[in-house]
């Protein structure tokens, strides 16, 4: 076999070579928090790349685009059987790690905060604007996976819904719903502007931030954007988009928040950029045009972006705290050490490629046992998802 894989009919691998960009792109964006440098002018000038947590907020809403996308293309009948296996795709990881880090955190010397942590269990902690249920996460990023919950447990009445959009309208409902997305910080001032900020953040309103990043019917809107664009894809309406074009639209919009109020530097500029750069690659995949994303090494890399995703912020200032003989606490709460430029980008990329190792130990030794296990095969008497009408190629999962 070569090092590159010839696209076949259904098969977007290079969406999944994509998703090891997304995974390397909230990698550095979470670096930035480790402090590495001694150089405060090296220091700032990383915060200054990666616009202060911009560049990890791009990745968030790359990965919910692409899983409303993904998940669309390859449904298949039956909504408990889907149900069933996202729910073991996501907590066997999710739990595994979820008990390191608590482990890890009573080592600090923390006291467990019995909420938080059954929120955090439960993957529910987006759902009340408490600043507490997100300070105190026993591993911080799983608060996306309390989004992708909802989006998974409202999947098929979407999915029904997007299937009864004609398709000469798909392109009208894409812009709308992405326009919608656009208009939350301005739909959002005169209601949760102007109350004070939190630990979370420091700046801003606590209750508008929460609603933009956090809340998961607001983030829905990307999954939907990625379903409707599917469609589009689906039905052969896409109008081609260069993926370097599309690349340039995204590069582009990441520039321009550096320029714009906070509120918008969330989630709000994001998704259509994001969905052109994913409509693009899924059809120079299909064409056969696609060469990079879809090589092998990208695709085998792309596997382990959930798990790495699971595993990287307790990985990452588990050993930064143990260069100062400490464990990490709440809030990544530990005694940084910091080292010349050099020292620094070797200790990032020596944890990233750790990150990357204990990645593949959980996806072996955890999430592919767990889906062979409990994922379930189709039973009779389960309700279908509709399937569209569509001459375009269908993704087998």
């Amino acid at each position: 076999m070569t090092s590159t894989q010839e696209a076949t009919p259904g098969n977007l691998s290079s969406l999944t070579g994509l998703r090891a960009v997304g995974m390397l792109f909230v990698f550095v964006a979470h670096g930035a928090a480790a402090s590495v440098f001694a150089d405060k002018g090296v220091a700032a000038g990383y915060n200054t790349l990666i616009d202060n947590g911009a560049l990890g907020f791009l990745a968030v809403s790359f990965f919910f685009v692409l899983s409303g996308f993904v998940l669309t293309w390859s449904a298949r009948p039956g909504a408990r059987r889907f149900w069933r296996r996202r729910l073991v795709r996501v907590f066997p990881n999710h739990l595994v790690v979820l008990v390191i880090s608590a482990l890890i955190f009573l080592a600090a010397g923390e006291t467990i905060r019995l909420v938080p942590a059954l929120a955090n269990v439960f993957l529910v902690q987006n759902w009340w604007p408490d600043a507490d249920l997100m300070y105190y996460q026993l591993n911080g990023p799983t608060w996306t996976l309390s989004v992708e919950l909802f989006c998974y447990a409202a999947f098929p009445v979407l999915f029904m819904l997007v299937n009864r959009i004609r398709p000469q309208r798909l392109w009208f409902w894409w812009v709308g719903v992405g326009v919608l997305a656009l208009a939350m910080p301005l739909l959002s001032e005169p209601f949760l502007a102007g109350y004070g900020p939190s630990k979370v953040f420091g700046v801003g309103s606590w209750p508008q931030q929460w609603f933009l990043y956090f809340f998961p019917v607001v983030r829905s809107l990307e999954f939907v954007l990625g379903m409707i664009l599917c469609r589009i894809v689906q039905t052969g309406r896409w109008v081609r988009v260069p993926v370097v074009v599309s690349a340039l639209c995204v590069l582009a919009v990441y520039v321009a928040l550096y320029f714009l109020p906070q509120n918008f530097v969330f989630a709000a500029l994001y998704p259509i950029p994001v969905a052109l750069l994913v409509g693009s690659v899924a059809t120079a995949d299909l064409a056969g045009r696609a060469r990079v994303m879809n090589s092998r090494f990208m695709v085998k890399l792309g596997d382990l972006s959930f798990a790495f995703y699971i595993v990287h912020i307790p990985v990452l200032f588990s050993v930064h705290a143990a260069f100062a003989g400490e464990w990490v606490g709440y809030a990544n709460h530990y005694t940084r050490t910091q080292w010349s430029v050099p020292t620094g980008i070797a200790f990032l990329v020596g944890v990233y490629l750790l990150c990357v190792l204990a990645a593949w130990v959980l996806r072996t030794a955890v999430e592919i046992p767990a889906m062979r296990r409990w994922g379930g095969r189709r039973t009779r008497g389960t309700p279908d998802l509709p399937r569209p009408k569509t001459s375009g190629p269908q993704l087998q999962a």
